[in-house]
């Protein structure tokens, strides 16, 4: 990524640059002279408007961490007081991370737009976090361009608890895994605990199969070929309470799994499930990146 402006230190704003150069002057409308030239800008408006953007310092967060990132975004415009316009799906805001210092490598991404996709899906836990921001450059008589950015990297979380659920009502009859909605919506979740509150019933094997105590006979017969104990297996019936696996999540659901411990078969229970993670964000009709 890269910074396609430049910061204008009197007015404190960064921004863009530009896109005229010396070989546009030898054609329309550039040809009449100074008399033709109308500001210092030329080409930021068309189709589509050019953009600026800048790109932030890499953030070190201290620790791989999964976060929800926040951002409010500072736009002004060059020489007025005038409010900035932002055109459909701007700002757009890259969210990067890695576990390598300088980012390099192994790097996840997401972008957003304002319109078209402004919520955020997390992408993973990581140490390192960068940032882009780009709006359009504004008009060829008034460009904007950015004054700050406030940006927070936050991990306090949100939970809640599925009470007495049956997993039987969410049984479409094909599937072991048993998909239940939220009432939180996530942009990562965590942790998931399941707590079964009804016993289940499950088969249970003792006895021996014989083991070393077959031996072959010293002759060949086809009756008595095998000599010794064969041992003996006996099943019952126990009552036990199921295994449970998390097996995935979206923003407003999770999948579980429940067993039953001995054979493995598939099973319904009612249970208690304690969901974790972090709430959503989204960029907002303002242009910041905000909890929703």
């Amino acid at each position: 990524m890269a910074r396609t402006g430049f910061f204008d230190v009197n007015q404190q704003i960064y921004l863009p640059k530009d896109t005229l150069t010396w070989d546009d002057l030898a054609s329309s409308p550039y040809t009449g002279g100074w008399d033709s030239w109308t500001g210092w800008y030329q080409e930021l408006s068309g189709n589509p408007d050019t953009e600026v953007e800048f790109t932030t310092d890499i953030i070190d967060f201290g620790a791989s961490a999964t976060v929800l990132p926040l951002a409010t975004v500072f736009v002004a415009r060059d020489g007025t007081d005038a409010t900035p316009f932002l055109d459909t799906d701007y700002p757009k805001i890259q969210i990067e991370g890695s576990d390598v210092a300088d980012m390099s490598s192994g790097v996840s991404s997401t972008t957003l737009t304002k319109d078209t996709d402004p919520a955020y899906s997390s992408i993973g836990k990581f140490r390192y976090y960068r940032f882009t921001f780009t709006i359009n450059s504004g008009t060829n008589t008034t460009p904007q361009g950015f004054t700050g950015f406030n940006i927070n990297l936050d991990t306090s979380g949100i939970e809640e608890v599925i009470e007495n659920f049956d997993t039987s009502t969410v049984d479409d009859g094909s599937s072991v895994d048993r998909t239940i909605s939220t009432r939180n919506t996530y942009s990562a979740i965590n942790f998931v605990g399941i707590t079964p509150l009804t016993t289940i019933t499950d088969t249970n094997a003792t006895g021996s199969s014989g083991g070393g105590s077959l031996y072959v006979a010293n002759a060949y017969v086809a009756t008595g070929y095998f000599v010794g104990d064969a041992g003996s297996i006996t099943t019952s019936n126990i009552t036990t309470v199921p295994l449970s696996q998390f097996v995935s999540s979206t923003t407003n659901s999770i999948t579980v799994r429940l067993f039953k411990p001995n054979t493995g078969t598939e099973i319904d229970a009612t249970v208690d499930i304690l969901v974790k993670g972090l709430g959503g964000s989204a960029i907002d009709a303002e242009g910041n990146l905000v909890k929703t």
